[in-house]
């Protein structure tokens, strides 16, 4: 019995697809920069906040923003 001759191709992900979803808003931002605006929110509410991920994402939008 012979094999049916079927050509594959390599699948094409794109950038946008290879990077994480917390990467790839803040890619111009390193974790490290994200990191700390995070904690001066969490500072600012009086260290009650439990919230890491809003403060990340916050973070991450006012960077984006161009505001610090």
């Amino acid at each position: 019995m012979s094999k049916p001759d079927v050509q594959v191709s390599p699948k094409t992900i794109s950038p946008i697809q290879q990077e994480s979803p917390r990467e790839a808003p803040a890619s111009t931002f390193s974790d490290e920069e994200i990191r700390v605006r995070a904690y001066q929110i969490y500072e600012f509410s009086d260290r009650t906040n439990k919230h890491a991920d809003q403060d990340w994402f916050e973070a991450q939008a006012e960077l984006m923003a161009g505001r610090k």
